[in-house]
């Protein structure tokens, strides 16, 4: 058996029957064809109890520029690449679309499969393909945009589970295409924090120094402490809907619904997605705490764990979370993290 406390950001103790590195190509074919979990840097999973099989830990690394033209890059990155290091390699090579997404934790295979976006910026804007190998049949496959399926935190091969993401390749561009609408009214917005800390025109570096200093000012550091990230879904409600939680919290924002493929696209101007951080703000979840399990203080969407802490105890208080949502706003939510 094997110890998953430290392959897991909430640090929770579990066991696995077997875990397996896969550095290579040729590590794959070590797998067997059941019962196997792909592991990133676990910063998206919740281990309620140990798991009877086989996790592979996808270490395959490497970044390597496929074509370039004028005006973009083509980019092969290893499933196993740390997300915000590929972010920072590519603000370093002055190549934008991807600065927005700056500090989220993961891996680039985690990414794709979870549809990861952050302060404006979404991964599915400049994904171009991926490479994945099914354990099953050991047969490799190249998905396009149109495979994957993105949704709101989805896609095809999060439903698909037996397929190994070894590489995803991206096109960034040459260009500039800054984005800075990010907006929020407890937290900073992007383009005032831009004007606290640089001066127009603005660059991809500066974009990225100011979503780095919003995530580090309002989220945990997942090396100091426990921690999955954004533990739910934000949710989509009707805009009927939107303007009664407004009667309740006033300050409650909403966002677009274009990047969610479920909604007929001529029902999408119906709906709108709610940030549900500000509910549980409105119902005390900020900063609360239930014995070795709590929210953090800067962020009520953010569960945090304390030394102790069990995987059931974490789900118990995400429970607890989900009922007093429902509860008082009629809302159901779903998880972002994957429950084991």
């Amino acid at each position: 058996m094997v110890d998953l406390s430290s392959y897991n950001t909430l640090r929770i103790s579990a066991k696995a029957s077997n875990l397996i590195e896969i550095n290579t190509a040729d590590d794959i074919n070590k797998l067997p064809p059941e019962n196997v979990f792909f592991l990133g840097s676990g910063a998206n999973i919740l281990f309620t109890k140990d798991f009877p099989g086989t996790i592979a830990k996808i270490k395959l690394s490497g970044i390597k520029v496929l074509k370039e033209t004028n005006t973009d890059v083509l980019i092969e990155v290893a499933a196993g690449e740390n997300w915000h290091d590929f972010v920072t390699w590519a603000v370093d090579h002055n190549l934008s679309g991807i600065e927005n997404m700056a500090l989220i934790p993961g891996t680039v295979g985690a990414a794709a499969i979870g549809n990861i976006a952050a302060y404006g910026g979404n991964q599915e804007d400049i994904f171009a393909s991926l490479q994945a190998t099914n354990i099953k049949t050991q047969k490799n496959q190249e998905f396009s945009k149109t495979d994957m399926q993105f949704g709101y935190r989805n896609s095809f091969l999060r439903q698909h589970p037996d397929y190994l993401v070894t590489s995803v390749t991206y096109r960034l561009s040459k260009t500039a295409h800054l984005n800075t609408s990010y907006h929020a009214t407890r937290h900073a917005s992007l383009l005032s924090t831009l004007n606290q800390i640089n001066t127009p025109p603005f660059t991809i570096r500066h974009v990225f120094d100011a979503v780095v200093k919003i995530r580090s000012e309002k989220l945990p550091d997942p090396k100091l402490v426990g921690t999955a990230g954004s533990f739910f879904k934000n949710p989509v409600v009707s805009k009927e809907k939107f303007h009664q939680l407004k009667q309740q919290i006033p300050d409650l924002l909403a966002y677009p619904t274009e990047k969610l493929s479920y909604i007929d696209p001529e029902e999408q101007s119906e709906y709108v997605k709610v940030s549900i951080g500000r509910a549980l703000d409105e119902l005390g979840w900020r900063g609360k705490r239930i014995g070795n399990v709590g929210t953090f203080p800067q962020h009520a969407l953010v569960i945090v764990t304390y030394p102790g802490a069990t995987g059931q105890e974490v789900y118990q208080f995400a429970e607890m979370m989900r009922a007093n949502v429902k509860k008082n706003f009629d809302i159901n939510l779903e998880y972002e993290v994957v429950i084991i």
